[in-house]
């Protein structure tokens, strides 16, 4: 009878080690899927940011050059001001 209790014992110990280590495996295989997701969507911001750069770029150099009043009022009208604070977001 002893030998029967010793036996079950040692395989529950069995399984309950093996579960730790099945556990802990998906705990990292997670968080490594969670940091790979993160990096995507970081190197898509990175692209969309450089996109919005560029457009930006052409905006200013195609801003007139002129000091007159009507030049400056027509590339005031031109400037689109509703993406101007998501860089503070």
């Amino acid at each position: 009878m002893e030998q029967n209790k010793s036996g079950i014992g040692s395989i529950i110990g069995i399984v309950v080690i093996i579960s730790i280590i099945i556990l802990g495996g998906l705990y990292f295989w997670g968080k490594r899927i969670e940091e790979s997701k993160l990096r995507e969507s970081m190197a898509s911001g990175e692209v969309q940011l450089k996109i919005n750069e560029q457009n930006e770029t052409a905006t200013i150099r195609s801003l007139s050059s002129s000091n007159d009043l009507g030049s400056i009022e027509a590339d005031l009208n031109a400037t689109n001001f509703e993406n101007m604070n998501t860089e503070l977001k």
